[in-house]
């Protein structure tokens, strides 16, 4: 028996359950959708924690007990054992999607106290669209595959009634004959502390809920679409997806003094030559995700993922940093001097 279990075989029936998940989801008529999808999307997960497990050299059981059938681990046991190893990818902030992957669960759990309530089906859009952005990330990050690739998107995105509105759902405000039980209640209320507590952090929350707008636009107005899902050039078989730009001054608030103080609240203190030496090795500069120049003032502002990215690094991904940091500053040095 293998007790690590085969990470290519989970791998290939998470990427299944994922996929199952995101076409039954987008069926027109589909009466159980959101807990058969929710069902489908953490099994997805589940699998993918465990084969980063498996493939890391641990293994995915739990102790056998006498008299008693082998058990793997759970899903947040998992997701615990998974964040801890070197194949989970610095740029993946994984505090947010433990608490992503949570509310999930506690929906699927409890899926019963949901059924009668109006728009709630919008929450766990929300929910369950981050967490499949989150899983193409981390697929990517730690086995290097393009779940894009598995996909030929071509929907289409129409339906009979206007959608409720996410933010305004979670404000609380309601339409005429709304019904808000005390399980809605209480699950928006997690949301809220779980939003809190990141925040708290400095740790961005894009990866607990992200408020996805999905529109209809000509692809020659390509510019001005908040989001097009499934635009396929010329017929063929390369799906892309446009999202909408938003104000860098919002989502890249921090300067790199601020960026160290949020770090050193977070119980990482890192010197200035630190966060240089860190940028330079890992190329952070160059990703809009962390880092943002204004041209006119030439001023330098660093997101939350930023942050995150900078709390992950390990004293042995300082010290590699330093090393290569060092000899480029040499190397400058010399050119300047020649």
């Amino acid at each position: 028996m293998n007790y690590r279990g085969s990470y290519r075989r989970l791998l290939g029936n998470s990427k299944s359950a994922i996929l199952g998940a995101i076409e039954l989801y987008n069926k027109p008529s589909f009466e159980y959708r959101d807990e058969v999808v929710v069902i489908l999307l953490l099994n997805g997960w589940e699998l993918l924690l465990k084969a980063i497990v498996s493939k890391s050299g641990s293994s995915i059981y739990r102790k056998k007990e006498p008299g008693r059938p082998y058990q793997t681990i759970s899903l947040m046991e998992a997701f615990q054992s998974a964040v801890k190893t070197d194949l989970w990818p610095s740029s993946v902030e994984n505090n947010g999607i433990g608490k992503n992957l949570d509310l999930l669960r506690k929906y699927r759990n409890s899926a019963i106290h949901f059924y009668n309530a109006d728009g709630f089906t919008t929450i766990v859009y929300q929910l369950a669209q981050t967490a499949i952005t989150s899983y193409h990330d981390l697929l990517r990050g730690a086995f290097g595959q393009d779940f894009s690739e598995r996909m030929n998107w071509q929907l289409l995105p129409i339906g009979m009634r206007v959608p409720v509105d996410p933010i305004e759902y979670l404000r609380g405000s309601r339409s005429p004959g709304d019904r808000r039980s005390a399980a809605v209640t209480e699950f928006l209320m997690s949301i809220r502390e779980a939003f809190l507590d990141l925040e708290q952090r400095g740790i961005d929350t894009s990866r607990l809920l992200t408020v996805f707008d999905v529109s209809l636009n000509s692809v020659k107005r390509i510019a001005n679409a908040d989001i097009v899902v499934g635009v396929v050039d010329n017929g063929g078989s390369n799906p892309f997806m446009v999202t909408k730009k938003l104000d860098p001054n919002y989502t890249h608030p921090f300067r790199m003094r601020e960026v160290l103080a949020k770090l050193a609240e977070s119980g990482k203190a890192l010197s200035r030559y630190d966060f240089q030496a860190l940028v330079y090795k890992y190329n952070l500069r160059e990703d809009l995700k962390y880092c943002w120049t204004e041209t006119t003032s030439n001023v330098t502002k660093w997101s939350h993922d930023a942050v995150a990215a900078l709390l992950a690094f390990t004293g042995s991904d300082i010290q590699l940093a330093h090393r290569e940091y060092s000899q480029f500053l040499k190397q400058r040095r010399r050119d300047k001097a020649t």
